[in-house]
């Protein structure tokens, strides 16, 4: 006898054509593609319900197919779980399975995985189907369930499968479940070194530094060297200096940094120490750490950033000669690199050398005539240290074309119309600078301006303000002496 509710489908279709007008356009994942069952020649799994070959289940699939020609897609995701359930062919539970997603019917995506399963438990797609399931509806049983079936039947998709479900998670809810799940599996699987890694990405997901380097160091227990796993403590650790850095606890930095000895990230680990110790004054260990890299066998690019640091270094002390000759030697091998000729340039004006100054910009312009950096690194120049400022301004127009809203630049335009005696476009820009990017420099400029428009209160307000953030700064203190103090 045949299914009432799927003879007055298959008949609703006829009636359906002939009142059909633009219906949706169904994901072409979902094709009309009939589906090949399993031919005569093979024994039946089932003789209650009837096997692939009965005529039932092929006119089940002939509804399904008639159903998903005329984009009823309802009718054809009944008549294809129907015709699952009563045959051992995978393709059509897999087949249902595509078209309930493609209705966003979770229940019927459930039923549909289950049946794939039951038919094809080594596929990994539905395994991964079934999993994503378990953690929408927070089923730990079945979530530890489907994870041991992937270890047994797909021992090496194991990895994959954990890193795509950490992917996958959107809420901390989430995230915290899967690791909960994962300590009673890392129980039952105590050898799985793939388990500790995935509860050390979720842990840094839940902001706990110190648990992540936990397990993290308990994969790496179980597999010494396993590069995933080495790569991502080197993260962490990285990580835990940089925030030491930032809380300014700069001992406890460098000791974070130095624990990284290996790997991809062991050069930038150095490198952040060093950037440590120059932010305490500590030039001459500084200084030390970059000669010894610099002795170690380092690419080219890793070589150049060195000798730019060098140089730097040596800036920073007012060591403006020592700075340049460093550059310069470094320019012989590599003339015409963007980043060598950028820091000579700006060590060069330190010095009032207009001439390298001017040559090492305009050799990087001649390289990219839209270089932003170089054209303001210019227009300032220009603006500072000569008159010339008709072509101070073409520089700094070019650079404001392509980043109008760079606060750098901004300023630079700004202090050009000062020079220029254009005091009210002078404050305009200078006070959407300093809005944007309130740093010392522009807070000088912005003070000059209204010193001269006669606002010396607010001169005196913006001074004290920033002077309370950062005491010593020179720009705040040589304004402070030549202004303030001689008024």
């Amino acid at each position: 006898m045949l299914d009432f509710k799927l003879i007055t489908m298959a008949t609703a279709l006829v009636l359906l054509t002939a009142c059909q007008s633009n219906p949706d356009k169904m994901d072409q994942s979902v094709s009309a593609e009939p589906v090949v069952v399993s031919g005569e020649t093979e024994a039946p799994v089932k003789k209650d319900p009837p096997t692939a070959i009965d005529s039932y289940v092929l006119y089940l699939l002939l509804t399904g197919e008639t159903a998903l020609q005329r984009r009823h897609y309802d009718v054809a995701l009944e008549a294809y779980l129907e015709a699952a359930k009563r045959t051992n062919d995978a393709r059509i539970a897999e087949k249902a399975t595509q078209i309930s997603m493609y209705l966003d019917n979770l229940p019927k995506t459930e039923k549909a995985v289950s049946l794939w399963l039951d038919k094809d438990d080594k596929n990994i797609e539905a395994r991964q189907m079934a999993l994503t399931s378990a953690v929408t509806h927070k089923n730990q049983a079945a979530l530890i369930k489907h994870l041991n079936a992937v270890l047994k039947n797909n021992p090496a998709a194991f990895e994959e499968t954990l890193l795509d479900l950490e992917k996958s998670l959107k809420s901390e809810a989430e995230v915290k479940f899967i690791y909960q799940t994962l300590d009673v599996l890392a129980k039952q699987r105590p050898q799985q070194a793939m388990i500790f890694l995935t509860q050390s990405i979720l842990a840094v997901r839940q902001n706990n530094i110190e648990l992540a380097r936990n397990k993290v160091q308990q994969a790496l227990v179980l597999q010494p060297a396993w590069e995933k796993a080495r790569n991502f403590e080197a993260e962490l650790l990285l990580y835990t200096g940089k925030l030491a850095f930032k809380k300014k606890q700069f001992a406890e930095a460098v000791a974070w940094f130095d624990k990284v000895k290996q790997g991809s990230l062991a050069f930038d680990a150095a490198i952040a120490s060093v950037s440590v110790l120059t932010e305490q004054k500590k030039f001459t260990e500084a200084a030390s750490r970059l000669d010894g890299l610099l002795l170690k066998e380092q690419v080219a690019k890793q070589r150049l950033q060195l000798l730019v640091m060098q140089a730097e270094l040596q800036s920073l002390q007012k060591n403006y000669q020592k700075a340049v000759d460093i550059l310069t030697q470094a320019l012989k091998d590599n003339p015409d690199n963007r980043e060598l000729l950028y820091a000579r340039a700006l060590t060069a004006e330190k010095m009032d050398s207009s001439v390298i100054f001017e040559e090492d910009i305009q050799k990087i312009l001649a390289q990219d005539p839209e270089d932003v950096a170089a054209l303001n690194a210019l227009g300032y120049f220009l603006t500072e240290h000569t008159d010339r400022y008709d072509e101070a301004e073409k520089y700094l127009q070019r650079a404001l074309k392509l980043q109008p809203d760079e606060a750098m630049i901004v300023d630079s335009y700004g202090w050009l119309q000062f020079k220029k005696g254009n005091l009210a476009d002078a404050l305009k820009y200078l006070e959407g600078a300093y809005k944007k990017m309130p740093e010392n420099e522009i807070a000088v400029h912005l003070a000059d301006t209204l010193w001269a428009l006669g606002k010396k209160k607010e001169v005196e307000e913006l001074i004290k303000e920033a002077l309370k953030k950062t005491p010593q700064d020179e720009f705040l203190l040589e304004f402070q002496q030549r202004v303030l103090k001689a008024q």
